[in-house]
């Protein structure tokens, strides 16, 4: 079963969508979690330079569908 580019398209911002939103959301309620939960310093540390490091793959993976999206646009294909 196939679909559209318009469809792929739409697919796509959504999933970029969701992702963002996800990130956003999950990283704020992980940084709270990790300030109450009583972990020594250096725990918290090493847990927030793990939780940066999701992020910013979260923001390259956002990237790449970006670009994906745009190679979709400009080509000539309809059916995927």
């Amino acid at each position: 079963m196939g679909m559209t580019k318009q469809e792929l398209m739409k697919f796509i911002d959504d999933a970029a969508d969701l992702e963002e939103r996800a990130i956003q959301i999950y990283s704020k309620h992980l940084n709270t979690a990790l300030f109450w939960s009583g972990f020594p310093e250096l725990t918290r540390k090493q847990l927030s330079i793990s939780l940066n490091m999701l992020i910013k793959e979260s923001g390259r993976h956002s990237a790449k569908l970006n670009a994906l999206k745009e190679k979709i646009g400009k080509g000539g294909k309809d059916v995927y």
